[in-house]
């Protein structure tokens, strides 16, 4: 879960997502990705670990079950960022 939350695109991705369902055209806008197949290689990976889901065609979101994990690891990222001077997301 980790290793799948710890790329810098992804944990965009999940900071994303955890408001609710996102389209993956808002998500490539949101990200600046030029190219759709980045976006799905990292929402694959981020399925896999069990991360996010897709619930409909196009749409992703993270499930209820993984909510409160990706905002622990939103937390620990903050707080490790504020005390080494840097910012996250």
């Amino acid at each position: 879960m980790l290793a799948a939350a710890g790329h810098p695109a992804r944990f965009e991705i999940l900071q994303l997502l955890v408001t609710g369902p996102r389209p993956i055209a808002e998500l490539q806008t949101a990200l600046g990705l030029a190219s759709p197949g980045q976006l799905y290689h990292h929402l694959k990976t981020l399925a896999s670990a069990g991360l996010v889901e897709q619930p409909e065609r196009g749409v992703y979101r993270v499930p209820g079950h993984a909510i409160f994990p990706v905002l622990a690891l939103a937390a620990a990222a903050t707080d490790v960022a504020e005390r080494s001077g840097t910012e996250t997301g």
